[in-house]
């Protein structure tokens, strides 16, 4: 295990903070004002399309995003986030240098839908000298994410007499 400085060991504990999912704490305020958040699954925040996700605000879009329960609005659209009370993280790797932390884990997790959701993150923090979330940027298999998360349409029967 390396020697971090107190500096390195601070943006750690942050890291570990974020994923804490018992704290019941909000979280977007582990970021700087004007943070951003990268994701390169452009159905991710308020704004389809986007994978910067600039300031707080929408930062906690994110953050809150999957913590609701599924509405008829978020079935017709195909989505079926995961259920936060559910969330494991397992084969946690974490390091840090100077401002950067980096992170890995498998996350599992049920959708709010029922089914069984798993898959591998990486996230790479840059801390500012407040000891806030500069910068983050989020690695997972978009794949994956997209055909468990955003793409639960229901099968329409064909009705060839009606």
């Amino acid at each position: 295990m390396p020697e971090y400085t107190a500096q390195e060991r601070r943006n750690i504990d942050q890291t570990e903070r974020l994923f804490d999912t018992t704290s019941g704490e909000d979280k977007s305020m582990l970021f700087a004002e004007d943070a951003v958040w990268w994701n390169g699954l452009p159905f991710v925040g308020a704004t389809p399309g986007e994978t910067e996700h600039k300031g707080r605000a929408a930062i906690n879009a994110i953050l809150t995003g999957a913590t609701s329960g599924p509405s008829k609005k978020k079935l017709n659209t195909g989505v079926d986030a995961y259920d936060v009370s559910t969330i494991r993280n397992e084969d946690v790797v974490v390091l840090a240098d100077g401002d950067f932390v980096v992170r890995q884990h498998t996350m599992r997790a049920k959708t709010h839908g029922g089914k069984d959701y798993t898959n591998v993150y990486c996230f790479v923090f840059r801390f500012n000298q407040d000891g806030l979330i500069q910068y983050l940027t989020e690695h997972w298999n978009t794949w994956h994410a997209y055909n468990v998360l955003f793409n639960n349409f229901p099968m329409e029967p064909a009705h060839p007499n009606g």
